[in-house]
């Protein structure tokens, strides 16, 4: 038996490092804006997974023979509780991801109704688990991760192909809502429907990794990403640096003019350089005070002359 949970343990780690690291590599190459959630994703749930749940393993493992029955059960109570807050961060960015790919919605009112409820309800069980036998909180954490993991696969779904489709195509949708899908699926069948065992743990923590590595992989390697990506027209020359020195244009700022000559949209150069709408209307703001224009075509008309004047 333990050479299978060093097994598991092995793959579940090669899962999460892979998923991280695919995602970092798509990150460098196009930083589109759903792919920081999905980072904070894979983060928050591997570290419930190593933690919450390998974290018992290990400590078994390493000091079982030393501990008595009575302080294994309180740690593994408390392992878990510590381990929930890092789940509902993590489910709540696999909901971000989702609406970020699809342009869907999720107001910023859900996002504090879900943190307050899912946060009320861990206090909750840390209180009346506090007195249980871990046999007896157990059931517990296995019902609220259950109800919670398909509630948040479910929300994503729907925000995936029943709200919003922004640039991604209908197929990629339908596929990443069925990666998502299956995943909270899986993992709540397992929780509910297995006897409580080593292998039960075993099974889940597997299914979990699995979940959520899947997704960066399909990104990578079977999503259709160039749908995201703009066209490089309307280049800036040059000696555009002049212009640029002249009137103090930091780096950011110079992106932001580029994109503008390009018929960006605030809200499409937000997205495009990963930033805040709020942050491209203020950048823009200091470019207008700086360049003594007044709006976007005025703007234009400044930078085309600046580049009609180039050799």
């Amino acid at each position: 038996m333990e050479y299978i949970i060093l097994i598991v343990f092995i793959f579940c780690a090669a899962m999460a490092v892979g998923g991280i690291l695919l995602t970092t590599r798509l990150l460098s190459e196009q930083p589109l804006p759903f792919l920081r959630p999905l980072f904070y994703h894979l983060i928050f749930m591997s570290a419930f997974g190593f933690y919450g749940i390998w974290g018992q393993f290990i400590i078994i493992a390493v000091a079982g023979e030393r501990l008595t029955a009575e302080l294994i059960s309180t740690v593994s109570v408390i392992s878990l509780l510590l381990g929930l807050p890092f789940l509902v961060i993590g489910w709540l960015m696999l909901i971000k991801f989702c609406g970020e790919y699809s342009k869907a919605i999720f107001r910023n009112y859900l996002t504090v109704i879900f943190l307050v409820a899912n946060f009320g309800i861990i206090a909750f069980l840390g209180i009346i688990s506090r007195d249980m036998e871990f046999s007896e909180a157990l059931p517990l954490f296995k019902y609220y991760y259950a109800v919670v993991a398909v509630v948040s696969g479910l929300t994503s779904v729907f925000m995936l192909i029943g709200s919003g489709s922004g640039k991604a195509a209908a197929a990629d949708r339908i596929s990443l809502a069925a990666i998502v899908s299956a995943g909270a699926l899986a993992q709540a069948a397992v929780l509910l429907f297995l006897p409580h065992s080593a292998w039960m743990a075993l099974i889940f923590v597997f299914l979990l990794f699995a979940g959520i590595s899947l997704i960066p992989v399909w990104l990578t390697y079977r999503a259709d990403l160039s749908l995201f990506t703009y066209p490089a027209t309307n280049e800036m020359p040059d000696g555009i640096e002049d212009f640029y020195l002249k009137h103090e244009i930091s780096p950011r700022e110079a992106d932001i003019i580029r994109e503008i000559c390009n018929g960006l949209s605030n809200q499409e150069i937000a997205d495009r350089l990963f930033i805040s709408l709020q942050t491209v209307k203020d950048h823009t703001s200091r470019i207008y005070t700086k360049t003594n224009v007044r709006n976007r075509m005025q703007l234009m008309t400044l930078v085309r002359s600046v580049e009609m004047r180039q050799p």
